[in-house]
């Protein structure tokens, strides 16, 4: 009986959270990416798992990146930004796409994150 309980006290949560989330519209995504310098020559690894937008998202927040990022997408530059706050506003259009933080002098790794509404 108590695992009965429990369980429709899940799925009352669940349909609850379900309701107020549909409710509100606002559906979020975050797009994070790093990029580490590997050895002295340079050379360095950027990693992101990228987002495909189906419909067009504003950024909304960032958190990292102090030097900065760019976005991909198409394997295109088509954002770079030196000042996060100037980056807060910016619309992301359909479309798949990646994020990069900029290195600054003598950073060996950075990390860059940003949350779309």
């Amino acid at each position: 009986m108590t695992f009965r309980l429990s369980t429709s006290l899940v799925i009352l949560i669940w349909l609850i959270s379900g309701l107020v989330f549909s409710a509100s519209g606002q559906e979020e995504k975050v797009l994070r990416g790093t990029q580490t310098q590997i050895d002295t020559t340079g050379k360095n690894v950027l990693k992101c798992l990228p987002i495909k937008l189906h419909k067009s998202m504003t950024i909304n927040r960032v958190t990292g990146g102090e030097h900065g990022f760019w976005i991909e997408k198409d394997s295109q530059t088509v954002f770079k930004f030196t000042d996060n706050k100037k980056a807060v506003g910016t619309v992301l259009l359909t479309g798949t796409y990646y994020i990069y933080p900029i290195l600054g002098k003598k950073q060996r790794e950075a990390e860059v994150e940003i949350l779309l509404k």
